[in-house]
C-alpha cells in the first residue's frame, strides 16, 4: 500500500511536471523548461534510487536554502553589473516593440467626418466621409465601402439621418459607446484610423522605423536617427527615447558609488555611519548586558527572579511594538519625554528631527532592544565559569577587578565572541529599526535620498524604491554586494582573532 501511494503520487507530480513543461516550451521559456524538467528529474531519482536515499533528508533544506538564499543573493549579483532601472526595466524586444506602437498625425491631417447609427442602446454602426469617399465601419473595427448600405439624408442638409433603417445617435446616445470607440483602430494606407474626437477620425501613421541591419531607429516624422548606446536608443545630439532596456554595464554601478558626487558623498556618510551604529549598539548593549548579568548572578541578591523577570520584558515584546511605542515617546511635539521636559524645565528636546539627537534617540532604542539578548547569554557563560578559577585566583591575591579582566572577561568571550559577531552583523543590517524609528530622516540636503539616520540597507532601499528621479535597481543591487562584501570581511576577520581567545582558555 505504501509503495502503491508512493506511485500514484510520483506519477501525479510527474504528469504536473510534463504539463507545464510543454507550456514553458510552447511559450519558449527555456530556463523555467531546464528548471522544472531537471528538478522532475532529479525528485524521480531521491524517490526511486535506493543510492538517494540519504539526501532524501536533506534535499528539503537544501532546496530553501537555493530558493531562499541563494538564488535572490545570485539574482542580486547579476542585477548589479546592470543598469536595471526606472525605464531599464525591459528587453530590448519588448522595448523596441512599444517604441514602434507610438504614432503621429501627418500635416496636414487626413480626418473623417462620422456619425454613428443604432437604436435600443445599441451600436450598430459608423458613417466616415473625407472629401466625397464614404466608407462603412463597423463596431468590430471592419471597414468597407458604402455601397451595401441604405443612407438617407432626409432634410439634405449634408447630415445622414438613418443607416439601413436606423437613426442617428444623439451626441449623448454618443456618450454611451465612448470606451468602445476609442479601441476601434482601422488599418488605412500606410497608417490606421483612430477616433480623434467626437466627430471625427483622424489617420495616424507609425513615426519610427526600426532597421534590425544597423540597429537604428528612424523617427519618421523628423527624419532623425537613433542608435543602440548602452541601453537605449539615441540620437547625436543626445536625445534619447523611451523606454530603454536592460544591457550589462559592468563594474560602473560600482565605480559610481566612488567617483559619482552623487553617490559618493552619501555613500561614505552612510557608511561611517553604519558603522558607528552597529559598534555602538554591540558595545553598549553587550557592557550594559554583563553588568546586570553579574549582578544577576550574585546569589545574595534577594528577589533575583523578579529582576529577571523584569529585565527581559523589552526581548519579549515584539520589537517592530517597542519601536513603534518608543516613536510615539519621541514625538517632538506631543511625545511623553518632552511633555516631562516641558513642564519640568521648559524646554523640547527634538529628538527625531534633528540628526545628532535622532542618532541618539536609535542608539537608545536599540541598546534597549539588545540588551536582554546579551543579560541572558552573559549570565548562562557566567554560570558555566567554575568557582574553583575564582578561588585560586583569591589565593593569589588577586582582587574582585583583577578577577574579572583575567579570568570571567577571556572565558567570557571565549563563548560570546562568535554571538557578539553576529549581533555586528544583524545590527548592521537592522532596517527594521531604522524604517520604523525615523525613516532615515531627518533629511541632510535637498534632493539627497540618504537622511541622516539612514544605514547601508535602508539607502539601498531608498535607491530601489523611492527614487524621485526613478529607482535605481542596479545601483541598489551594488550597494547589497558591498554590504555583503563588508559583513564578510569583518565577520572573517573577527572569527579569525577568536582564535586566540581558545588558546587562552586551554591555558587556564
Amino acid at each position: 500500500m505504501r509503495i502503491l501511494s508512493k506511485i500514484v503520487l510520483l506519477g501525479l507530480f510527474d504528469a504536473l511536471a510534463v504539463y507545464w513543461c510543454v507550456l514553458f516550451l510552447w511559450a519558449g521559456n527555456w530556463a523555467f523548461l531546464a528548471v522544472t524538467a531537471g528538478g522532475t528529474l532529479l525528485l524521480n531519482w531521491l524517490v526511486l534510487s535506493a543510492r538517494g536515499y540519504p539526501l532524501r533528508y536533506l534535499f528539503p533544506g537544501l532546496f530553501f536554502l537555493g530558493l531562499m538564499v541563494v538564488y535572490p543573493a545570485g539574482y542580486t549579483f547579476y542585477i548589479s553589473f546592470t543598469n536595471y532601472s526606472t525605464g531599464h526595466i525591459l528587453s530590448k524586444e519588448e522595448a523596441i516593440r512599444l517604441i514602434l506602437q507610438r504614432t503621429y498625425s501627418p500635416s496636414p491631417p487626413i480626418s473623417f467626418r462620422f456619425w454613428a447609427f443604432g437604436e435600443g442602446g445599441e451600436l450598430y454602426a459608423l458613417v466616415l466621409r473625407n472629401e466625397g469617399q464614404t466608407y462603412f465601419l463597423s463596431p468590430q473595427g471592419e471597414l468597407s465601402p458604402l455601397e451595401d448600405h441604405e443612407l438617407v439624408d432626409r432634410d439634405g442638409d449634408g447630415v445622414p439621418d438613418e443607416l439601413d433603417g436606423r437613426p442617428r445617435l444623439t451626441r449623448r446616445e454618443l456618450f454611451q459607446h465612448i470606451k468602445l470607440l476609442q479601441t476601434i483602430r482601422v488599418p488605412y494606407e500606410e497608417g490606421w484610423l483612430r477616433m480623434a474626437t467626437m466627430t471625427e477620425f483622424r489617420l495616424y501613421l507609425p513615426r519610427y522605423r526600426y532597421d534590425p541591419g544597423r540597429d537604428i531607429l528612424v523617427d519618421r516624422e523628423t527624419g532623425k536617427i537613433y542608435r543602440a548606446v548602452e541601453g537605449r536608443f539615441v540620437a547625436d545630439d543626445g536625445e534619447g527615447i523611451d523606454p530603454g532596456w536592460v544591457t550589462f554595464v559592468g563594474l560602473r554601478n560600482y565605480i559610481r558609488f566612488f567617483f559619482d558626487p552623487r553617490y559618493h558623498k552619501a555613500f561614505g556618510r552612510v557608511f561611517l555611519w553604519t558603522v558607528e551604529f552597529a559598534v555602538l549598539t554591540v558595545g553598549l548593549s553587550f557592557a550594559l548586558g554583563l553588568a546586570l548579568a553579574i549582578l544577576l548572578n550574585d546569589r545574595k541578591l534577594r528577589l533575583r527572579k523578579l529582576y529577571r523577570s523584569l529585565l527581559i520584558v523589552p526581548y519579549a515584546i515584539p520589537a517592530f511594538i517597542s519601536i513603534l511605542i518608543w516613536r510615539g515617546f519621541f514625538n517632538t511635539h506631543v511625545g511623553l519625554f518632552n511633555q516631562v521636559l516641558g513642564d519640568w524645565f521648559g524646554i523640547r528636546v527634538p529628538w527625531l528631527t534633528d540628526p545628532f539627537w535622532a542618532k541618539f534617540s536609535i542608539l537608545f532604542v536599540n541598546v534597549w532592544l539588545t540588551y536582554p539578548y546579551m543579560m541572558l547569554i552573559s549570565l548562562g557563560a557566567l554560570q558555566s565559569i567554575p568557582g574553583e578559577l575564582y578561588e585560586a585566583a583569591a589565593i593569589d591575591g588577586a582582587g574582585p577587578w583583577q578577577r574579572f579582566a583575567k579570568v570571567t572577561f577571556p572565558l567570557l568571550m571565549v563563548s560570546l565572541a562568535p554571538m557578539l559577531i553576529g549581533s555586528f552583523a544583524y545590527t548592521f543590517n537592522n532596517f527594521t529599526l531604522i524604517w520604523l524609528l525615523t525613516g532615515g530622516d531627518p533629511v541632510v540636503a535637498i534632493g539627497e535620498r540618504a537622511g541622516a539616520t539612514d544605514i547601508l540597507l535602508s539607502y539601498a532601499y531608498k535607491l530601489a524604491f523611492q527614487g524621485a528621479r526613478g529607482n535605481e535597481m542596479g545601483m541598489a543591487s551594488a550597494l547589497a554586494v558591498n554590504i555583503f562584501l563588508i559583513v564578510a570581511l569583518v565577520s572573517g576577520i573577527s572569527f579569525a582573532r577568536t582564535r586566540m581567545l581558545e588558546e587562552v582558555s586551554r591555558g587556564m
